[in-house]
């Protein structure tokens, strides 16, 4: 019946139906293999496990082994007790171990205990207080005969435990059979089981700065020794307990020139971030680098960070171009954890982190009195009447001292509108927007627990996670969620084959308030336009007025839900030892549904009426749809060979790509019910649009490397690409590296190891392909649109002229050198490592000649662009340990500079990219000052080309550096430049990080410190308002904050004269005068970038585990940790990581620096 009951559920799991999805079928699939395997690894207990031992005349150790052979035991025996050196028979069949031992132990003087790890002591019966616990005692030397102090000591999987003193000498509890764990910085860990002795002497081996260590490379895993490529690693251990929602905030400041900035999302919940490695290489493109999670090409924020155990960053082209067509600007390799744990034991891990967060910093508004004051000036400079009258100034006087006691506003010019322009006299509410729109704190909640176990033939680990984040926002319903289920498991089919299975799922809810015209940064926009003489809810009311944009935010809605599967079955073959095949398959899946729906919402207009903020025909669903399958079979075969002192290695292989996109977007307008927003119960306005696109590629790839004692060593990897975007005969692109290093401290000529323990050189060159181009450029297409004129009462669809196709078009190349030295000094404690490298990227795609305006098309893109980017980096590193407290320190710095070497520019013009500019380099005008008089002002050199009106004092002084007379930009190109200079650089320079860790009997401490030691601002002026210029962006979209108010102001001011401001004078008006001010680039508004910040911080402390065992808990520690809680900067308005998010102008959602209080917890 359970057979029957079994095959029907089989049938109907793997039998097609119609309604059933593959991604479905496939989740079945995998979920069920999860289950079958996961059931057995963890079946029943060492003790249940039956054996059947028929054997005559054979000596019992002999019986021992047949034992082992059938089961997960272990024995640990002496060889000369005389009863084991006669012959027994055996015949018993389907027997528990206990069983069998009692069996042929029966009347030999011998016993048995059972210890832990299945591990089975035989001694004689009379001398079973062996087992009982004893002290044991021993000295602990390095391989140099000099004592070892401050070693730790203990038994493994006990609370027992101790250190060795300044002699290398320490005494310990521990019984037969139990295994004796020694570990101490710089020295190779060691492990020795107990038996009859009570004394021990171990010398310990120095460990060369962890080159022992292996690293993950590309298609396999190298020790650190024979690295000769540019390779930062980052371990679980560096990124565990952060409370962060992507791995991308982890890796900030960990690992030198992997840069990573916030992008326009800014710290929004759930954001991404800006990455690349090693600088900016290309005209504006795509410089990330490609991510693989366990050789899975994966977007890096859908890793589950708990997940991880070890990333490897590779930079240089060496490392790289085994990935070829994808690896282009680096590869950050993730391996995630695989089933560890006691043999035949599952192992349960559980962490729980609360999460409590505010902005790094709030704009400091000003009162609203000073707010009066500062429009009126502006009012004032433009020639125009006060905004706020004496009436008006009277009446927030009044709101100030006593909130309400005077009316708020009066009857306008116009009472439709909220915004100051329109109505024509202000208003005297006291409002703080601030305090109304953002929380004390918003709230992150991480959970994660997973299951991991090994045996001889399989090992597992499975693990969920969810993330929840809420947003800052009291009235946006925002918020993040975020699912991780992780399945890896691996099993031994038989003495040459394994195989693996990968599953991966990951599910994200987003929410957010959006509108129609802005999305998102709708909210941020207004938010720098909100007056604090304005009231939020309509006096008498309860009902917000259009300032407050309250209830727009609750009605304009963003929801969007997006899922990833992997599933990656995998076969490992050795047959013959040292041939290593992989065979692997790895399909994704992801969907993305997004909901972006305007429902019709009320707000009180300032003569007192309700009116609409969204007119019900303006009300609109509109669903989005993305899907996308990325397939690739992969292939690779290594053969590794010693002799003698000779290590080889060779692996080729094989892969394909290939990845399929689906889009398809509807808008409908004029929902009849708010309810129930579809496209269906719309009767407006209907569109829908699809996009389709897929790509492919084909490579095969190769690597040799050879090694004589890890003293020479040389690689060599090869790569061939064919890829579908590019024309029939230019699709193969060839990438080829070596590299090489030399030990110099393993040279008998090197005899001051004592001193430097590690000299190693190495060097590296190759040539790396980029394909992320357009898809079939070299195609010609034809636009289809609808006219915009009416024929016979319809609007007809038009097909316009192809443009002139690039056929041409082909591999953007890079040309990668890199030079490095690993070091380690006094006994390894101090390590370092240095690289400096060049890259050259010819054959960048970018505009080709200018064609004649007649033709009507836009001119085709070439390969015609080439830029040189240089740098270096460092990486510095101290640990150490003295007695029982043990601590590290580390250091790494970074830069480089990337100069346009080739584009199509003849004339050079600076508006876009010429022969010789440096990326990031910012051309504008130096201003000495501002004017304090008309005669100032009248003897200066002519501004008109800046602004043809009337120049006032209190308006920015701009230097004549030609000395003509006058100022201008000449012809605006790199030869001809008129008075423009080039000001500093708007990308980040000298990047660097700084950390330390320390232990001390169960605490554990941890800092992260990362920086920028240079960088220039240029807040940019777009839309109509702007975070940094604050009252000069006119009456309309001005918010002040307390940094505006030192602006230039004469003695007519009621705020008092400021001669020597940092501001220029404001106008009111919202273009006009105050873009000879503002506007461009100018010396004087060039904020500097720099800054240092404490990214994280961490106290921790493990609980004693004799308290834990009772509980049946192997380890817990709890855990304070805090993220981003200071900053020391130059400019003070703004944070200098949130200037980066909406184009530069610094209105973006506010970085977040948070508190949190973990615990983790083993079983």
């Amino acid at each position: 019946m359970k057979k029957t009951l079994l095959r029907l559920k089989l049938k109907l799991l793997i039998t097609p139906q119609s309604s059933l999805s593959k991604t479905l079928l496939f989740m079945k699939m995998t979920v069920l293999l999860i289950l079958l395997t996961t059931l057995q690894a963890v079946a029943g207990d060492a003790n249940a496990q039956l054996v059947t031992i028929q054997m005559n005349q054979v000596f019992m150790p002999n019986v021992f082994k047949a034992i082992e052979k059938q089961s997960e035991f272990r024995f640990l025996y002496n060889y000369d007790l005389a009863a084991l050196q006669k012959k027994v028979n055996v015949n018993l069949e389907g027997k528990s171990v206990p069983t069998v031992l009692d069996n042929i132990l029966l009347g030999t003087g011998l016993t048995y205990k059972h210890l832990e790890n299945n591990l089975i002591v035989i001694i004689p019966s009379e001398s079973s207080e062996f087992l009982e616990d004893r002290k044991i005692t021993g000295t602990i030397k390095d391989d140099a005969g000099k004592a070892v102090s401050g070693a730790s000591v203990y038994i493994k999987n006990k609370s027992t435990g101790t250190t060795t003193n300044a002699t290398g000498q320490f005494t310990i509890i521990g019984d037969v059979g139990q295994t004796i764990v020694i570990q101490a910085v710089n020295y190779e860990p060691l492990e020795v089981v107990i038996a009859n002795q009570k004394s021990f002497d171990f010398v310990l081996k120095s460990s060369i700065s962890n080159l022992e260590e292996v690293i993950v490379v590309g298609y396999g895993t190298v020790k650190k020794v024979n690295l000769t490529g540019a390779v930062s690693t980052v371990t679980s251990k560096q990124i565990e307990s952060r409370p962060i929602a992507n791995t991308q905030q982890a890796l900030k400041g960990l690992v030198p020139n992997l840069n990573i900035s916030v992008s326009n999302a800014g710290g929004e919940p759930g954001a991404s971030m800006n990455m690349n490695i090693r600088g900016l290489q290309n005209f504006g493109g795509n410089n990330a680098p490609l991510v693989l999670v366990d050789n899975i090409l994966m977007d890096i924020n859908n890793v589950n960070p708990s997940d991880i155990e070890t990333i490897s960053i590779l930079k240089d082209a060496a490392s790289s171009a085994i990935y070829g067509a994808r690896a282009a600007y680096g590869v950050i390799l993730i391996t995630t954890k695989t089933g560890k744990g006691a043999k035949g034991k599952a192992s349960i891990s559980y962490q729980s982190n609360m999460v409590f967060s505010q902005p790094v910093q709030f704009p400091r508004l000003v009162d609203p009195m000073t707010f009066a004051h500062v429009s009126n000036d502006a009012a004032k400079n433009i020639g125009n009447s006060p905004w706020y009258n004496a009436d008006a100034l009277d009446r927030l006087a009044k709101n100030i001292a006593q909130p309400g006691s005077a009316p708020e506003m009066f009857g306008a010019a116009n009472g439709l509108s909220w915004n100051i322009g329109a109505m024509g006299l202000g208003a005297a509410a006291n409002t703080d927007w601030y305090d109304i729109f953002f929380k004390d704190y918003s709230l992150q909640k991480k959970n994660d627990l997973s299951v991991s176990g090994s045996s001889e033939k399989m090992d597992y680990y499975l693990s969920a996670g969810w993330w929840d984040e809420q947003g800052l926002l009291k009235y946006g319903n925002e918020s993040f969620n975020r699912y991780n289920f992780d399945a890896k498991i691996n099993a031994k089919a038989n003495s040459w084959a394994k195989v693996a299975v990968l599953f991966k799922y990951n599910y994200g809810l987003e929410k957010f308030p959006w509108q129609a015209d802005l999305g998102r940064g709708r909210i941020y926009d207004m938010m720098t336009k909100m007056k604090p003489t304005m009231p939020a809810k309509y006096p008498g009311t309860n009902i917000w007025t259009q300032e407050s944009r309250i209830d727009e935010w609750a009605t304009q809605r963003d929801n969007s839900y997006k899922s990833q599967m992997v599933l990656a079955p995998r076969f490992i073959l050795e047959p013959i030892k040292g041939w290593v095949t992989n065979i692997e398959f790895n399909y994704t899946t992801s969907n993305n549904r997004q909901e972006l729906s305007a429902k019709q919402y009320f707000w009180m207009q300032p003569n007192g009426e309700l009116a609409p903020g969204l007119p019900k025909a303006n009300t609109s669903y509109r669903p989005r749809l993305y899907t996308d399958t990325y397939l690739s079979p992969n292939l690779y075969s290594t053969y590794t060979k010693s002799i003698n002192k000779h290590n080889f290695s060779a692996m080729v292989g094989y892969q394909q790509e290939k990845y399929n996109y689906f889009a398809l977007n509807s808008d409908a307008l004029y929902l009849l019910s708010d309810n129930i927003p579809s496209v269906n119960t719309a009767v407006g306005a209907k569109t829908v649009s699809d996009g389709q696109g897929h790509w492919a590629t084909q490579s095969g790839f190769g690597r040799l490397t050879y090694n004589y004692n890890e003293k020479y060593l040389l690689e060599s990897n090869f790569r061939a690409d064919g890829s579908s975007r590019f024309e029939p005969t230019k699709q193969w692109g060839y990438f080829p590296s070596v590299s090489a290093g030399w030990v110099v401290s393993k040279e008998k000529f090197f005899t001051i190891k004592n001193v430097i323990n590690l000299l190693k050189f190495r060097g590296s060159y190759g040539d790396l392909g980029n394909q992320n181009v357009a898809n079939y450029l070299y195609i010609p297409t034809m636009g289809i649109s609808q006219s915009g004129y009416l024929f016979s009462g319809q609007k007809l669809w038009t097909v316009g002229a192809p443009n002139i196709s690039s056929v041409d078009l082909t591999w953007e190349k890079i040309k990668t050198l890199d030079f490095g030295v690993d070091m380690a000094f006094f006994r390894n404690r101090l390590s370092t490592t240095f690289d400096w490298y060049e890259s050259l990227t010819n054959n960048l795609v970018g505009p080709g000649p200018a064609i004649p305006a007649v033709l009507g098309t836009s001119v085709p893109r070439e390969n015609s662009g080439e830029i040189r980017t240089r740098g270096f980096e460092l990486e510095i590193s101290w640990r150490d340990q003295i007695e029982d407290f043990a601590y590290q320190i580390g250091f790494n710095l970074a830069n480089n500079k990337s100069v346009v070497m080739s584009y199509n520019n003849p004339t050079g013009i600076l508006s876009t990219y010429y022969k010789g500019q440096v990326i990031g380099e910012l051309w504008g005008y130096n201003t000495p000052g501002i004017f304090q008089s008309t005669e100032e002002v009248t003897s200066w050199a002519n501004q008109s080309f800046i602004w043809a009106g009337k120049w006032n004092p209190g308006d920015l002084k701009y230097q004549d550096m030609n000395n003509d007379g006058k100022i201008d930009n000449g012809k605006n190109t790199a030869t001809d430049h008129g008075d423009m200079v080039r000001l500093g650089n708007q990308l980040p320079q000298y990047t660097f990080g700084f950390n330390a860790n320390a232990s001390w009997k169960g605490f554990d401490f941890s800092i992260l410190f990362q920086g920028v030691a240079k960088q220039d601002l240029y807040i940019t002026e777009i839309f109509n308002g702007n975070v940094f210029r604050g009252p000069a962006n006119g009456p309309l979209h001005m918010m002040v904050y307390e940094e505006h108010m030192d602006y230039w102001r004469d003695a007519s001011s009621p705020l008092g004269a400021n001669p020597n401001a940092y501001y220029a004078k404001p106008y009111s008006v919202f273009d006009g005068d105050n873009s000879k001010n503002y506007g461009r680039p100018v010396s004087r508004y060039l904020p500097s970038g720099a800054y240092l910040r404490m990214k994280n911080i961490r106290f921790g402390y493990t609980i004693p585990e004799k308290l834990t065992n009772k509980l049946l808990i192997k380890r817990a520690n709890i855990y304070f940790s805090g993220e981003n809680l200071f900053v020391i900067k130059k400019i003070q308005l703004l944070d200098p990581e949130q200037v980066g998010g909406r184009n530069g102008d610094g209105r973006t959602y506010p970085l977040s620096k948070s508190l949190s209080f973990g615990l983790n917890i083993n079983f």
